[in-house]
């Protein structure tokens, strides 16, 4: 996988590397890194808590998979969903207040 291949490198320890598949590959992902250095990111999580939110993903749901990242504001999200900078300072608070 991609994961291996980077985690496989020597990374520095004072930088981080930050990969952000699909949603789909985040446990495969996460099950193939090795390194301290390389992040596993989510590319969107939803704006509220758990709740009946079909097809979208909490914050916490992401907590339990064990990533602390993830990328809110993307410029496709802009434009493709029509997401408001309202909307990615919810998502942002959340993801802060929740950790």
């Amino acid at each position: 996988s991609h994961v291996a291949s980077i985690a496989s490198h020597k990374i520095p320890e004072s930088v981080d590397v930050v990969v952000a598949p699909s949603f789909v590959h985040l446990s495969t992902a996460i099950a193939a890194n090795t390194s301290k250095c390389l992040k596993i990111a989510a590319q969107n999580v939803y704006l509220e808590g758990n709740g009946a939110w079909t097809g979208e993903t909490s914050v916490e749901m992401l907590l339990d998979m064990g990533l602390s990242h993830v990328i809110i504001g993307h410029s496709e999200r802009r434009i493709i969903m029509g997401e408001t900078n309202e909307q990615s300072a919810k998502k942002a608070k959340r993801a802060l207040d929740k950790g």
